[in-house]
């Protein structure tokens, strides 16, 4: 299932004058539109925006692909009133801000904007399916609050080798209680979540020439229990990026990306995570192991300034029982430094 992992290194990427970047990726990290908003370095205030959009529709059962047909044959869905979820689409507006009191030091604030959208099939016996749409879901999502520390750099100015730590929090801003029919809709389409969750993450950055970047990051997102006791299992995310400056205004960059998370819980059925004929509540098919690849490409219209975007496509999936997973997702961003 569609899990919320908080995305760090949303590197900006895009078109500035050649005089702002005639060093390559030296002169882009120093006015932050390498570093973002998720690093420490570059403008004291910085400003983000990216909106992100991901299709859900294939099925996975472990490693093995199912298709719809197939999963609706399934015993578990043989009964009247079983509900198999046909496609999903998920929609981010997320803006952030970031603030660098200090020059190593970076808090960062995120608060994104969800909407939802879901079509489902309904076994209604007899063999006859029917087809219905959930109502859109919309709303302020979580907000979090994030502090990065530069805890290694190789120099002052410009470094080319630097780590940095950081740890947060996940508020629960979002409401957690949308229900249709008098019955609370599947706990991953909630705008929020209702916890409040610590956040750990660490990057690494290194440059190899003026044109040439290689960047890390991982985060571990430590779910806990909000106030209907459903829990949606600790996250991590493992992300590592080579950069590339074709030229002044020019950055592509190629991503690998490693994604965890654990089963959910729902013990007091809150949210119909017991009922294992509604593929899109129960809790035991939630959970998931996968690997993507990123390929993106970044603008500079002028200095401080970046325009990117990023198609990710996932190259192996193994699920923890029977879910409907993530074919690709979507990001545009834009950014700026001042």
């Amino acid at each position: 299932m569609f899990k919320r992992a908080l995305c760090t290194a949303l590197l900006a990427l895009a078109l500035t004058p050649a005089a702002a970047h005639a060093g390559g990726f030296c002169c882009q990290m120093s006015s932050g539109v390498q570093e973002g908003i998720y690093s420490p370095g570059g403008g004291k205030f910085n400003l983000r925006v990216d909106y992100t959009y991901s299709r859900m529709e294939k099925f996975f059962d472990g490693d093995s692909r199912l298709t719809l047909s197939e999963v609706k044959a399934l015993p578990a869905f043989g009964g009247m009133g079983s509900v198999v979820p046909e496609t999903m689409d998920m929609h981010r507006i997320t803006l952030t801000g970031s603030y660098a009191p200090i020059d190593r030091l970076r808090i960062v604030v995120s608060a994104p904007w969800i909407i939802n959208d879901m079509t489902m099939q309904m076994n209604m016996g007899m063999g006859m399916w029917m087809k219905m749409k959930m109502d859109q879901v919309s709303g302020l999502g979580d907000v979090s609050l994030i502090g990065l520390y530069r805890i290694y750099q190789d120099q002052e100015i410009r470094p080319k080798t630097a780590i940095s730590a950081g740890a947060g929090i996940k508020f629960p801003t979002g409401d957690d209680d949308v229900e249709e029919n008098g019955r609370r809709i599947h706990a991953h389409m909630q705008p929020g979540t209702g916890s409040w969750d610590p956040i750990l993450t660490a990057a690494f950055m290194k440059m190899f020439g003026p044109s040439f970047l290689v960047q890390a990051d991982m985060t571990y997102h430590i779910s806990t229990k909000n106030d209907l006791d459903y829990e949606y299992g600790d996250t991590f995310a493992l992300n590592a990026y080579a950069k590339y400056n074709v030229t002044d205004f020019l950055n592509l960059s190629l991503g690998a990306n490693y994604f965890h998370s654990e089963q959910a819980d729902d013990p007091d059925n809150n949210y119909n995570g017991q009922v294992k004929s509604r593929l899109t509540d129960y809790v035991g098919y939630t959970g998931e192991d996968s690997i993507w690849i990123s390929p993106g490409f970044q603008v500079i219209p002028f200095e401080n300034a970046s325009v990117d975007f990023r198609f990710q496509y996932p190259l192996y999936y193994y699920t923890h029982g029977l879910q409907q997973v993530t074919d690709y997702r979507l990001t545009a961003g834009i950014s700026y430094g001042f």
